[in-house]
């Protein structure tokens, strides 16, 4: 019988010990219902997350469910967007919400959440413009140009999968552990439900017959985002954030169907919604100090979240484009 207190001791301390690292390696804050719609979810207002597995960041989450430093006061501009837009990877202030709040000297309000992709933002863009209501900007981030019909038609539509509140399907003591959190997260990973965990498959092309209509569905898509941003006196931008692929020659090449990729930049112009293209600011920033704008040290180089230098860039880029008015970038 001792030995066996001694065996369920040492499995319990273990499972402590363990416990504790992912505290520090990967603790998200749990996710609640959103009480407005502005996204699928909310993460709990007041609880703390912690990141190593990517980066390294601790954050807060702010009272209304979101990664923000503490202000108040008018909104200037509205974020939208997945985890690249939340920044838990990237340490306190350094996220792309942050930077461009500095820089601008006015509130920037980041609505960012895990897999929130374009599609998910266009179709809570209503509601998150009633109940937060910038006074200048909304800004939608996009990981990716390509979309298919059907993601579009239920964006327009507002059917849009809407991504479930539940952490972890088991009691609280338990799901609140960050030891759970991460053995959910792989389970979800090796049975393919996790959409953070999956990665995106951008079509190499698009046929030549089809690339018209594409045009046409995106632009319809986006007028109708635009009308939206407009009637709440707003301008909206939506950005774009190319993965770059360094070759062994030393040269970088953007991860970008480039017909696709054009169809996206001419259905915003006709639109009337200012794109932000930050290929040009990702390709000048590898030639001239190689600078990769996704992945960190403990991670393969260049893929992943972005990182800080990410962050600042796009901050950078939205910043010119703010101070110049709107118009493509």
């Amino acid at each position: 019988m001792t030995n066996l207190f001694r065996r369920l001791g040492a499995i319990l301390l273990g499972l402590l010990i363990v416990n504790g690292f992912c505290a520090w390696y990967y603790n998200p804050a749990p996710y609640a219902e959103s009480p407005d719609g502005a996204t699928d979810v909310i993460r709990r207002p007041g609880a703390w997350t912690s990141q190593a597995r990517e980066g390294a960041g601790v954050h807060t989450i702010d009272a209304n469910g979101y990664n923000n430093p503490a202000g108040e006061g008018p909104i200037r501009v509205l974020m939208l967007g997945s985890s690249h837009t939340e920044g838990f990877n990237v340490p306190a202030g350094q996220d792309v919400s942050s930077r461009l709040g500095d820089m601008l000297g006015a509130r920037v309000y980041n609505l960012g959440m895990s897999s929130h992709t374009l599609p998910h933002n266009a179709a809570n863009l209503e509601r998150a413009l009633t109940r937060f209501a910038p006074t200048d900007w909304v800004m939608l981030e996009t990981a990716t140009v390509v979309f298919r019909r059907g993601q579009v038609k239920r964006a327009m539509s507002g059917r849009t999968h809407r991504m479930s509140a539940t952490n972890v399907p088991l009691p609280d003591f338990i799901s609140n552990q960050p030891l759970s959190k991460r053995l959910y997260k792989q389970f979800m990973a090796l049975t393919h439900q996790d959409p953070e965990e999956r990665e995106f498959i951008d079509y190499d092309d698009i046929p030549e017959d089809l690339l018209e209509e594409y045009e046409d569905s995106l632009t319809e898509w986006f007028a109708q985002l635009n009308a939206t941003a407009q009637a709440h006196g707003v301008k909206l931008a939506i950005w774009y954030h190319p993965h770059l692929n360094a070759g062994m020659d030393g040269a970088a090449t953007a991860s970008t169907p480039q017909v696709c990729l054009t169809a996206f930049k001419n259905a915003c112009a006709r639109a009337g919604v200012t794109f932000v293209d930050l290929t040009d600011d990702f390709l000048s920033a590898y030639a001239s100090a190689h600078i990769l704008p996704h992945g960190f040290a403990n991670t393969a180089m260049g893929t992943g979240h972005l990182n800080a230098d990410g962050h600042r860039l796009a901050a950078e880029a939205l910043y010119r484009v703010i101070e110049e008015g709107g118009g493509a970038a």
